[in-house]
């Protein structure tokens, strides 16, 4: 995370929040089970195994698939499609679905299946080279990385960098703690819009930003262009590859 630009940083705290939000809905819920704690799951699966409770340990498998489906599905949008803003809309289309479903439905399933997978696609926000940057759902790797990095800090190392992976975590449990509030207190179909709204807000900014940063970017190449000349601007660049 050393190189990683604020407003990565920015976004990954606004989207771990978030999704502390939707696994504290889920796990109250779903009573027990988390649609984006897949390590929580999978003690949950082995616990039920262990002691024959195989309906625990059945609901826990699926959601663990459903979870590996969605990380598989956003893989395959960032490879295909407009990779974060793709991601984003995705993500918070399945919310909204799962909103929708509630109102119709009255029954967890869409909870149980379609939150599950949403987390599971946003974990491709951050996917460079096939490789998630920053983990959104996932913080025991955030706390272990936020030890590290406050021994490095009083070695020489960077002083704050422990305090960026820190934040992720923070976010995650004031989402859960603002997530668990709102569904007590209004119901789960609102419970679920909010994140929704918010993601979908979180996608017109991130594709509105993307467009701004390529036209900023074109421009800078033509003026480069017309200052140096083609010739010399490829000699800055470098060989084509």
């Amino acid at each position: 995370m050393k190189s990683i630009q604020r407003r990565e940083v920015t976004l990954a705290v606004v989207l771990s929040s978030a999704a502390g939000y939707l696994d504290a809905v889920g796990f109250v819920v779903l009573g027990g089970f988390f649609v984006s704690f897949m390590s929580g799951n999978t003690t949950e699966l082995a616990t039920g195994s262990g002691m024959g409770d195989w309906s625990a340990a059945g609901t826990a498998a699926s959601i663990i698939g459903l979870f590996f489906a969605g990380t598989v599905l956003g893989a395959l949008l960032v490879r295909v499609r407009d990779g974060r803003t793709t991601v984003l809309a995705a993500t918070s289309i399945l919310v909204a679905i799962t909103a929708l479903l509630d109102v119709t439905v009255a029954e967890r399933w869409p909870v149980a299946v379609l939150l599950p997978l949403a987390m599971g696609v946003l974990n491709a926000t951050f996917l460079v080279a096939g490789e998630a940057s920053i983990g959104l759902t996932y913080m025991t790797g955030a706390l272990v990385k936020a030890g590290q990095r406050l021994v490095d800090a009083f070695f020489g190392g960077p002083k704050l960098l422990w305090l960026r992976h820190l934040s992720l975590w923070a976010a995650l449990l004031v989402g859960g703690v603002i997530g668990t509030v709102i569904l007590r207190r209004f119901g789960l179909a609102t419970a679920l819009w909010v994140p929704a709204v918010l993601l979908a807000v979180i996608t017109v900014i991130v594709a509105v930003d993307r467009h701004r940063r390529g036209v900023f970017a074109v421009k800078r190449e033509r003026r480069e262009i017309q200052v140096l000349g083609p010739g010399l601007r490829q000699e800055r660049l470098g060989p084509p590859r």
